[in-house]
């Protein structure tokens, strides 16, 4: 009896079943991603890097004509407990060429290394370690590699010194220690065999050779000290810093979190809430099933045998479609990490499991309602006829609008616990959506440059060719300035160039030695930047500091450092503190009347132009092609805006999980207006057929119906845009201080964009949505006043 009773309710009522299994299924697959998502998320970075087989500090050195002094120092070291030697070839990115072209385009120095050289793991873009490289292939860092559409098997050359090689492409390569967008140092895995070749080119060695030093310590803070003042060195750096590079994927990283533990509310706020409501407009036959003799438990029983029916399906469905679900909002963050849960399948089954459980436990719960309910309740259509409050706070009487608008409004008030839920699911979909979206246009607005600790320029170019040239040696600064001055004169472009230098140097401050990197650019000056605290430098002998080196190094301004800088121990009175994402915010500044030797330069972000004849956007946007020619080079010279994304290399892919997360919540929508919409008409069927009677059109009816639904999406507009700016805070704010943004940052809002053009897109599709599903009203009759069935 129970099968035949359930088998004819999942008939009679299809749409309603049909949209709750729909449900069903996105809790099941949000709950099974989502979890599985945390779970990657929290683990993410600890799991990739013990698989990659890290170390608690690295050390990336150069050879002067072969003589490493790095090794010297570690061997002598009472706080190494054990290192490890990778050997390394430095390139650019005009080493490599296909067909006479560049291969490939990216923004600093690049390293190849022999495999068989290495105690580390790197992994293939399917996440499996990379055991073997044959003679005459190359696997190349990920993040370039996609940018360049290469294709496993094709053939370029490398040319460094005299050495001239083909190579093919054996496939794409993560690498822990250097993969992140922050660090910027691409790697190349080729054979030992092909590593040998090079290696012993004159002038590789006298050049282009260096060392990455894996080291293990009980003592961080003594072996900093300790070799603090070794010589070439390009990059000193702990454990915890690497992982802080990894920081924009973990902006993305973290939507996605967010993203899934919302979704996973909405799905089971609207499950308690439909399940809820369709037992209780079902007042006619529970009425029938107690006249009849059926006790409450059986009756109850019977309704979660049907939940169960629907919930057990749904969750199988859900199950299945998690798997292509979950990679596609993890895919954005593991393109150069490896992000897996082992555990995925039996977290997936038991959160498939818990959702059946749930949907069981609120059916239920909701059905706890029917003991309540007599036989007589079938006959007075489910009312008592009794009601001890106001319904409503409007009054008829007294107000001007017309019957329709006056109907919709006293509707949300009647009933404020549906449209409450309805309202907030619309603003947690709308309020995803606008985070999303001043999150990417922050990441790539000029705002970004004061905590890039860079001036505003009209191009950007990066070109690691020549700052390798500097590092190396082989030029200097003014050199390669004057070679891009002249090729930019020479091509009716006059412009001034100049370039933010680094330098990596050790630091003395209470009794402490601390290497560091300070910026230094003899062509702007220090007033040009911003700061926190303090005034900027302006004598040869002043410094200025970020807030997250000053409190490591427990100095404040007036306090005074020593520096050794080639060979000799300088002071300095440290005058403003300010703020830097760069280097993960360890970085100074000298004042541009100081006078440093450029053979010590250990690196730079990319030369700088200004044209001297001060051109607008759109002749700045025309140059930038003809440089693009002139340099041979499509994808290092910017504008402000792709400059700035080209450092981050975070905010397009915001924007791509933005649309994404756009067009899932319009999904989610829209689902929520069909079946709220339909179950209104379902429950109303007898008030709607009294309002034709008395002379009210179909038109009007369905207007009163979408006005409704568009009160609530209006309302859920505006406390979505009363939880941006706190939910930013809340969520992106902890991770740039992290990266040395100790005071926040200035958010970049597109008030068209955010405030008006995505509400209008949520608030035209909740209405159309509800208004489409308000037509099957039609199928209603004045006579149906007599006849709710």
């Amino acid at each position: 009896m129970y099968l035949r009773i359930i088998g004819k309710d999942l008939k009679r009522k299809k749409t309603m079943n049909i949209i709750l299994l729909l449900f069903v299924i996105l809790s099941a697959m949000f709950t099974a991603s989502g979890v599985n998502n945390i779970m990657v998320v929290e683990k993410g970075l600890d799991h990739y890097f013990e698989k990659a087989g890290m170390a608690d500090y690295y050390i990336l050195s150069h050879k002067s004509n072969g003589v490493d002094t790095v090794e010297e120092l570690l061997q002598n070291s009472e706080n190494a407990k054990a290192y490890r030697k990778d050997d390394v070839i430095y390139t650019s990115e005009d080493n490599f060429k296909r067909n006479g072209k560049k291969l490939i385009e990216y923004s600093s120095v690049s390293m190849v290394q022999s495999l068989s050289n290495s105690d580390f793991n790197f992994f293939d873009s399917e996440n499996k370690i990379v055991k073997e490289v044959e003679s005459g292939k190359m696997y190349i860092a990920g993040a370039i590699a996609e940018k360049s559409d290469l294709q496993i098997g094709d053939k370029f050359t490398l040319k460094i010194g005299e050495i001239n090689m083909e190579f093919e492409f054996a496939g794409t390569l993560k690498d822990a220690l250097f993969g992140s967008e922050m660090m910027g140092n691409p790697r190349m895995l080729i054979s030992e065999e092909d590593y040998e070749k090079i290696a012993n080119d004159d002038q590789v060695k006298q050049y282009a050779s260096g060392s990455v030093y894996f080291i293990e310590t009980d003592n961080l803070t003594a072996l900093q000290s300790e070799i603090s003042d070794a010589e070439n060195i390009y990059l000193m750096i702990d454990n915890d810093t690497v992982k802080l590079t990894y920081f924009m994927n973990m902006i993305i990283a973290t939507i996605i979190l967010i993203l899934s533990i919302g979704l996973i509310i909405v799905s089971f706020a609207v499950l308690r809430f439909t399940i809820g409501f369709t037992i209780a407009e079902e007042f006619r036959e529970i009425g029938v099933m107690k006249a009849i003799g059926l006790k409450n438990n059986s009756i109850r029983l019977l309704y979660l045998a049907k939940y169960f029916c629907i919930a057990f399906v749904g969750a199988v469905v859900g199950y299945f479609l998690n798997i292509p679900f979950g990679k596609i909002l993890i895919k954005s963050v593991s393109e150069n990490m490896v992000l897996e849960n082992q555990n995925s399948a039996v977290i997936g089954i038991l959160c498939c499991i818990a959702v059946v459980v749930i949907i069981l436990f609120f059916s239920w719960n909701c059905t706890g309602k029917i003991k309540k309910l007599s036989p007589i309740d079938a006959v007075r259509s489910g009312q008592t006829g009794e009601r001890f409050h106001k319904k409503s706070i409007l009054h008829l009487g007294k107000t001007k609008l017309k019957s329709t608008a006056f109907l919709a409004l006293n509707d949300v008030f009647s009933q404020p616990k549906q449209f409450s839920i309805i309202t907030a699911i619309f603003a947690i979909c709308t309020v995803f959506v606008m985070v999303l979206s001043v999150s990417a246009n922050t990441l790539g607005s000029e705002k970004m440059l004061k905590l890039l600790g860079i001036t505003k320029s009209d191009v950007y170019f990066i070109d690691s060719k020549r700052i390798t040239d500097v590092i190396s040696g082989a030029k200097n600064i003014d050199e390669t300035k004057q070679e891009i001055s002249n090729i930019l004169a020479e091509n009716n472009m006059p412009a001034s160039v100049y370039i933010e230098e680094w330098y990596n140097l050790s630091v003395t401050a209470n009794g402490k030695k601390y290497k560091m990197n300070f910026v230094w650019c003899d062509d702007t000056e220090t007033t040009d930047y911003t700061y926190t605290e303090g005034t900027a430098p302006i004598y040869e002998n002043e410094i200025a500091l970020t807030e997250v080196i000053a409190e490591k190094m427990g100095v404040k301004i007036g306090d005074t450092l020593t520096i050794g800088i080639d060979g000799e121990d300088k002071e300095f009175i440290l005058t403003a503190l300010f703020q830097s994402i760069m280097q993960t915010g360890n970085v100074g500044r000298f004042c541009e009347e100081f006078e440093i030797p450029n053979e010590l330069m250990t690196g730079a972000v990319g030369y700088q132009i200004n044209f001297d004849d001060n051109p607008d956007e759109e002749m700045i946007s025309e140059r930038i092609e003809k440089l693009k020619d002139i340099f041979d080079n499509n994808k290092n010279i910017y504008d402000t805006r792709g400059f700035i994304n080209a450092i981050t290399g975070v905010s397009d892919t915001i924007k791509s999980v933005r649309d994404f997360v756009l067009a899932i919540s319009l999904i989610v929508i829209i689902l929520i207006a069909v079946l709220m919409e339909r179950s209104f008409i379902s429950k109303e069927k007898a008030e709607i057929a009294l309002m034709k009677a008395i002379g009210f059109k179909s038109g009007a009816i369905m207007a009163q119906h979408t006005g409704r639904f568009l009160i609530s999406v209006i309302l859920a507009q505006l406390i979505a845009v009363g939880l941006c700016v706190p939910l930013l805070m809340l969520c992106i704010d902890p991770i740039f201080s992290t990266m040395g943004a100790t005071g926040g940052i200035e958010y970049q809002f597109n008030v068209v964009e955010q405030f008006v053009i995505y509400p209008l897109i949520i608030t035209a599709t909740v209405a159309v949505s509800s208004f489409l599903t308000a037509i099957y009203m039609n199928t209603i009759k004045a006579s149906d006043t007599a006849n709710i069935e």
